[in-house]
């Protein structure tokens, strides 16, 4: 894959993740902050463009936790 698509297509993910991360955050009542916003994104983000892992899943406990707190 060229660079100049690999580029496009990351950006097209981020794009549709920070759709989904307002989504997400609007369907449980959260009102994030600018950094929560970019953090949750990046968490979409890396699940659309990578295998999970163990860290990734890690990451998504912390995720479910910061919505129980925050819900």
């Amino acid at each position: 894959m060229e660079r100049s698509n690999l580029i496009k297509d990351i950006s097209i993910v981020r794009q549709s993740s920070v759709k989904i991360s307002l989504e997400f955050c609007k369907v449980h009542g959260i009102k994030p902050s600018l950094k929560e916003l970019l953090r949750l994104t990046d968490v979409f983000s890396e699940d659309a463009l990578l295998s999970p892992d163990q860290e990734f899943k890690d990451t998504v406990n912390k995720v479910d936790e910061w919505v129980k707190d925050r819900s």
